[in-house]
């Protein structure tokens, strides 16, 4: 007799020897990384994702486009506690008390790796849901864990197919350019009389380091750049201060491949090849094999207001991170990780808030520009990749505003620290990177939003924009 004829009470004594089919969906684990450029709001996405997943049986219209939630499936979703060895906890609770204070404030940013594990009971859907009413509870779990980084981690992924040479020539091309030519000043100035053929010293290496690391911050904080390395550099973890990190680029030659003995090219080059094998193929052997789902988070909108020269400098970061995701045979994730699979990444252009609803899909669109070309050798790696423009919490309303004699839609939110509302204009988002001479003046002055009023309880949620579908996307097909 087979299974499809023992319905009904047979089926009961069929499956006796097996007490509840939940047992064996208890394991089942996904890990989703997410990850995004700085100022993207990384901590943010984390503390709203988990807060409404943690509220979404009490006000389920938070997360309707969760399908698990918007077919009322969901049973329940709860905090894992923590387990002794795993990476320290990510700071949810003390997170979503600050978002709730008064006055609210936003966390601060990633600077470490972290993680949070979230129990989600629910009642399968299909076939598995029939077994489980008719044998068990009719729930299974899911243990969603959930890993924080820092974005800047995944810029030094390229870093394992240069040269210590090569690397140092490409850098200080880019230093002497543009905006990173103010920001390396100082920098330049040390190395005009250190080439790499100049005596060792760990003095000049330690110097040359804090310059160059000083360069690449304000190369970040003070203007919006993001293709900036090594990333540890600028978000050191648990490393602290080691002397691994005790080199920069130095002046080569063309035709110099090595530093000489005994040089400060030589010193800096073991520095360079000690960081790639101690910090940077130990991240991806320990961390990231597991992380099959990812969230890629791109500030698309700071970007293309910040001009022509930030906005290709984060093209040129998201061509950099895309390298993570390449598992062919001859990538370089491919040859660390081996058969290791990437299933689903998801880029997202966050702070959609940010622009009124007409805008929001040339901002998705804009984003997807931007990495269709990359990601080509991802889809053909048998990943699904896609692209989205969300925001984590909703802290503007949107209205009109007289401009030029013409009416036109803003956003209006109260900037942190100020006692009253503005409107803010971004004009018309472009759906494609614009031409060069489209281009014009840079337009730095974006507000920084205080967040609504929010219940640190979860219970009511937190207003956002498509979270429940970016989940939805990630998780789907483990919550069917």
């Amino acid at each position: 007799m087979s299974l499809l004829d023992r319905t009904g009470a047979g089926l009961s004594d069929f499956l006796s020897g097996v007490p509840d089919l939940a047992e064996l969906l208890k394991g089942s684990t996904v890990n989703l990384a997410v990850t995004g450029l700085s100022r993207s709001g990384k901590t943010v996405f984390i503390t709203s994702l988990v807060h409404n997943l943690l509220s979404a049986l009490h006000q389920p219209h938070r997360m309707p486009l969760l399908k698990v939630v918007g077919e009322a499936r969901l049973v329940a979703a709860r905090l894992a506690g923590g387990k002794p060895g795993r990476l320290p906890r990510f700071p949810y609770e003390r997170n979503i008390e600050r978002m709730a204070a008064s006055p609210a404030d936003w966390p601060d940013r990633t600077a470490d790796i972290s993680e949070i594990e979230i129990d989600i009971r629910f009642h399968p859907s299909g076939a598995l849901g029939f077994l489980l009413g008719r044998v068990g509870r009719g729930a299974a779990t899911l243990k969603l864990r959930i890993v924080d980084y820092p974005g800047e981690w995944l810029l030094d992924l390229p870093l394992l197919t240069q040269s210590y040479a090569e690397w140092s020539r490409a850098t200080l091309q880019l230093c002497r350019r543009g905006t990173r030519g103010e920001t390396a000043r100082e920098f330049l100035a040390f190395l005009s009389n250190r080439r790499h053929d100049a005596a060792a010293s760990e003095d000049d290496a330690r110097r040359a380091h804090d310059l160059y690391r000083a360069h690449l911050l304000a190369a970040r904080d003070r203007h919006g750049l993001s293709f900036l390395q090594p990333g540890r550099f600028l978000n050191p973890g648990s490393l602290g201060e080691s002397t691994r990190m005790w080199f920069a680029p130095l002046d080569f030659s063309d035709d110099a491949q090595h530093g000489a003995r005994s040089t400060l090219g030589e010193l800096m080059e073991q520095r360079f090849e000690l960081y790639k094998a101690e910090v940077v193929t130990p991240f991806y052997k320990q961390y990231f094999r597991d992380y099959a789902r990812q969230v890629v988070l791109v500030d698309v909108l700071g970007a293309l207001l910040a001009g022509r020269e930030v906005f290709e400098d984060t093209r040129r970061a998201i061509d950099a991170i895309l390298e993570s995701f390449r598992y062919g045979r001859r990538s370089i994730i491919g040859r660390l990780l081996g058969s290791a699979p990437i299933e689903k990444v998801l880029f997202a252009a966050t702070k959609a808030d940010h622009v009124p609803e007409v805008q929001r899909e040339h901002l998705a669109a804009l984003l997807r520009s931007m990495v269709a070309l990359s990601s080509l050798d991802v889809t053909g790696s048998d990943a699904r990749i896609d692209v989205t423009a969300l925001a984590s919490v909703v802290s503007t309303e949107e209205d009109t505003q007289e401009i030029d004699g013409h009416r036109v839609q803003v956003v209006v939110g109260r900037p942190v620290g100020s006692d009253t509302r503005a409107k803010f204009f971004v004009g018309n988002v472009p759906a494609r990177p614009p031409r060069p001479e489209a281009w014009g003046r840079p337009f730095l002055n974006i507000p920084v939003f205080e967040p609504p009023v929010i219940d640190a309880s979860p219970i009511d949620g937190i207003a956002h924009m498509n979270l429940d579908l970016a989940l939805d996307y990630l998780l789907g097909d483990r919550l069917q």
